[in-house]
Order: structure tokens, then C-alpha cells, then sequence
């Protein structure tokens, strides 16, 4: 077996936190990974009652459904977790899943992507997406424990030697007028460091939104770069985490304006308990030409215990003068204020830590179209699942 190798990953646009060291991250990687093995719901189509609504088809069997524009522009994209990560996916010895949102479809079922982890060996997925205008389209990549349909179980992971990856690259192009909706969870097993880089290009008037969940594993690292390239061109990245025993969540979000009244929003809601660590790196670069572009970047982070580390650097660049750019964050724990309406209420402190907690990730869980994830998640987060509406 070759041994695995160190590289730099969510490297900062412009490096200048040196003394925090934060202007990147290092990681080992190993020289030989596999596809893991994944099944699919599409919008389109009549889910297979046999599979439980997923279908372990390839979409591949007559070549390249993306034309060779689309191929060029996701091929050439930049990803939130830099070049030497993208090197390290396009190696590895795996087909790239394509998915088309055809012109002017808007399918009110999500495509679904569930992804199981190994617990033998490390994996990449690669995922290209095109919508074209004025599509509007839901994805929704889960990233989740070992199938339980195969042999392995969760108890043979902790015969596993060597450090296990997950590695998901999605790339996506969003065509004028088109929205897409892309939600990624992890939640994996405790061996298990995921790996989740997300590179957009967005045309005139095109809006990508994330979402992001990460609710275990032994670490989490969120890569997304987004090029808006076209006039009023959008991008929404919302991310709820929890991080315990030790857990370490690093992400490093890029939004790139280039047309002129493009739009970013980056907001970010997290815990940390237990040892447990966390980065996050956020860059609206305002490039010349972007009149009248407008980003934002807001963190809020609950602290449960002194052990903790954490660290943000939320970063503006500009290169031109008509624009908006604004941060902000809170981070600590629980003011006294809060404390007292809890108690006031006849709630302990624990407890209202723990509600307080769970709160900021089933606001995120609650976005998700997806009925069975959604539930399988807050039974993860220790609540009843919620009933349908009509």
C-alpha cells in the first residue's frame, strides 16, 4: 500500500492571517481511493419501489450527457478547496455522475444522491451538474454512514487502520435565469474525515444556493468557490454545524463577483463542545467591473466548553468602488440574559444549553425536501420527526 501524502486544501484568496495559521489547511490524503458506493432518486422519474424510492442506475452508458461547453466550463472551475485537492479528485481512477436540469424545468421532486461511506478503504465521488435557463432545481447529497445492506457494519470500522476519507467534488453551472438549490449533510462514521468541494459558474440573473449540515465524523472540511459572472448572478451559502470529542470542522467559502448587482449572503450557525475545533474562512472578492455588487458574511457560534478552539477570518477584497461588503459575528456562549428567561421558565442550564444547541442545526434540518432525511436527521439530533402538512 502507498503511503498517503500531506497537501494544502481552503486556501484564503489573499494569505494574511499568518500568525493565526489560517491562511490554509493542511491534510493527509491517501495515494489510492475508490468510488463509494451510491444510489440516486431523479425528479423525473417513478422511484423503484424495490429500492425505497433510490435507484443504483449509472447515466453514463452513452457517454457524456453535458455538452463539451458544459464539460469545459465545470472542468476549468475554481473549487472552494483549491487546486491541489482538484488534482488529487480528477486522479482518482472514478466516473464523473452527470445530471442535466433541462431548459425551463422545474420539477417540484429534489434529485437525491445518497452516498455511503466505507469502512474499508478512503472514496471519491465527482458529481457535474448543469441547469439550464430558467430551470429551478433541488439537489440533495447525503453523505452518510455504511449501507446497511452490505456486509460491513459500523463495529468493523474500529478495525480499520489508517485514516478514512469520504471525498465528494460537485461542480455546477448555473445558466441564466436558473436557480439551483444544493444541500449537502454529513454525517458519517467517527473514523471518517469528509471531504465536501463545491466550484460554481453563474450566468445572468442565475442563483446558486447551499446549504451545508455536518453532524459527526472525525472531521468536516466545506470547500465552495462561486463564480458570478453574470450580471445579478446570486449566491447563498447557509452552514449549520456540531462538533464534539475532539471533531475538528474547517471550511473556506469564496464568492468571486464579477457582473455588475451580483449578490452574496454567507451565514454561518455552529456549536462546539468536547475538545472539538473549528475554521472558517469566508472571501467576497468584489473584482473591477461588479457596479453595484453587494456581499454580506455573518457567523454565530455557541461555545459549550473551555476546550474548545475556534477561529474565523471573514474577509472583504475589493477592486472596486460601487459595491457593499459587511460582516459580522457572535460567538460564546449563553448571555446571562438568556439564562434567566430560561430559568424563569423553570428550564436548568443544561438543558437550555442543549435546546439552544439543537436549535441552530433543526433550523437547517427543517430546509430539507427531502421526507426520510429529514427525519432520519432529527431523530439524530434526539427529536420526535415532524408531521407533514397537508
Amino acid at each position: 500500500m502507498t503511503e498517503p501524502k500531506t497537501i494544502r486544501v481552503n486556501q484564503l484568496p489573499a494569505p494574511t492571517w499568518n500568525w493565526l495559521r489560517l491562511n490554509d489547511a493542511e491534510i493527509l490524503l491517501p495515494e489510492e481511493a475508490s468510488e463509494a458506493f451510491a444510489v440516486f432518486a431523479l425528479p423525473e422519474r417513478e422511484p423503484p419501489e424495490s429500492e425505497g424510492g433510490y435507484d443504483t442506475f449509472r447515466w453514463l452508458e452513452d457517454g457524456s450527457i453535458l455538452s463539451s461547453k458544459e464539460m469545459k466550463v465545470l472542468t476549468e472551475l475554481e473549487t472552494g478547496m483549491g487546486e491541489d485537492f482538484q488534482k488529487y479528485t480528477e486522479s482518482a481512477p472514478v466516473d464523473v455522475l452527470q445530471w442535466r436540469a433541462e431548459m425551463g424545468k422545474r420539477p417540484e421532486k429534489p434529485f437525491v444522491a445518497r452516498v455511503f461511506a466505507s469502512v474499508k478503504e478512503s472514496t471519491v465521488n465527482r458529481f457535474f451538474f448543469s441547469a439550464e435557463d430558467g430551470s429551478d432545481v433541488t439537489i440533495v447529497m447525503d453523505m452518510t454512514k455504511e449501507d446497511p445492506s452490505k456486509e460491513a457494519s459500523e463495529a468493523m470500522a474500529d478495525e480499520a487502520s489508517g485514516a478514512l476519507s469520504m471525498t465528494t467534488d460537485t461542480r455546477i453551472y448555473v445558466r441564466s435565469g436558473a436557480r439551483v438549490r444544493l444541500i449537502q449533510v454529513c454525517h458519517t462514521l467517527p473514523q471518517i474525515t469528509s471531504y465536501v468541494d463545491v466550484g460554481a459558474y453563474v450566468e445572468d440573473g442565475g442563483s446558486l444556493e447551499v446549504l451545508q449540515i455536518s453532524l459527526g465524523g472525525a472531521g468536516t472540511f466545506f470547500g465552495v468557490a462561486a463564480d458570478l459572472a453574470g450580471k445579478a448572478a446570486h449566491l447563498g451559502i447557509e452552514t449549520g454545524y456540531q462538533a464534539a470529542e475532539g471533531c475538528h470542522v474547517d471550511m473556506n467559502y469564496i464568492a468571486r463577483h464579477h457582473g455588475e448587482r451580483t449578490t452574496s449572503e454567507m451565514n454561518v450557525k455552529g456549536v462546539l463542545w468536547k475538545g472539538a475545533s473549528k475554521n472558517w474562512r469566508a472571501t467576497i472578492d468584489f473584482l473591477r467591473g461588479c457596479k453595484g455588487a453587494k456581499g454580506s458574511e455573518r457567523e454565530d457560534v455557541l461555545l459549550l466548553d473551555e476546550d474548545v478552539v475556534n477561529k474565523s477570518i471573514p474577509l472583504i477584497l475589493c477592486q472596486e468602488e460601487d459595491v457593499e461588503g459587511e460582516h459580522g459575528a457572535t460567538i460564546g456562549d449563553l448571555s446571562d440574559e438568556v439564562l434567566l428567561y430560561f430559568r424563569s421558565r423553570g428550564i436548568d442550564d443544561e438543558t437550555a444549553y442543549q435546546l439552544m444547541a439543537k436549535g441552530r442545526l433543526i433550523g437547517c434540518v427543517r430546509q430539507i425536501p427531502d421526507e426520510a432525511l429529514r427525519a432520519q436527521l432529527m431523530a439524530e439530533l434526539g427529536e420526535e420527526p415532524e408531521e407533514e402538512t397537508e
